[in-house]
């Protein structure tokens, strides 16, 4: 008995990456916001850090769609977007979460 080999999954693959470049970048840029709040030099960066951190939340919103779309399929692996769509959805809510503490002063 042998299992027949499965065709690529570019949806998944897709997802994956753009939720691992979400994560780890609004992970970072919040890291850098949440640092200057404490600072108290947040006045100076933050629309910048606001503009880059938005975009990087938008790239986790793209990887949960493009993650959803990639499940759809036979004989396709789903684990990548499965896991894609995990680290896009992370990585949109940890934007909001930073962005809460930061307008609550810190």
């Amino acid at each position: 008995m042998t299992i027949p080999p499965q065709t690529p999954n570019p949806l998944g693959n897709a997802s994956l990456g753009l939720g691992i470049t979400s994560a780890a970048l609004v992970f970072g840029i919040g890291l850098c916001a949440l640092t200057g709040a404490g600072q108290q030099w947040i006045r100076l960066a933050g629309t910048p850090l606001f503009v880059c951190g938005g975009a990087s939340a938008f790239l986790g919103l793209l990887a949960v769609v493009i993650g959803i779309a990639g499940l759809v399929g036979k004989d396709k692996p789903r684990g990548a977007a499965i896991v894609g769509s995990v680290l896009g959805l992370i990585g949109t809510c940890l934007f909001f979460i930073i962005l809460s503490l930061i307008s609550r002063g810190g």
